[in-house]
């Protein structure tokens, strides 16, 4: 499978759930940025990657509203993307990334800070 047939594949699909998720009436999966897609080699699963920006408190709730609602949703994604033969099973994963970002920017001000009271120090 070439590399930008499978980007093509994961930004349809990263477009189309977001799309779902938000037209949703359930406010708080309203919430949800879907930050990323991972198709597998063979197009069976898709694994969709989002973040909850201000409810990081009620993430369990939020993954089980998702769990639920997976089924709907990959039904509508098979009818948005009907040039695809087979629509992959979804799953979806809290991203992590962006708490690890911010964790390794506060070490860095953390560094920042007492590299500027040594030379206030000296």
């Amino acid at each position: 499978m070439s590399e930008l047939r499978r980007q093509r594949i994961e930004s349809a699909i990263l477009r189309e759930v977001s799309t779902y998720i938000h037209s949703l009436d359930d406010k708080l999966l309203n919430e949800i940025t879907v930050t990323h897609v991972e198709v597998t080699d063979d197009f069976h699963y898709a694994r969709i990657y989002y973040t909850v920006l201000g409810h990081e408190q009620e993430k369990e709730e939020i993954s089980s509203r998702l769990k639920r609602a997976s089924r709907r949703i990959q039904r509508d994604l098979a009818e948005r993307l009907k040039t695809m033969r087979y629509v992959p099973l979804l799953s979806f994963h809290f991203d992590l990334s962006l708490q690890k970002g911010d964790r390794v920017l506060k070490i860095l001000d953390e560094i920042e800070e007492e590299l500027k009271r040594g030379e206030n120090n000296e």
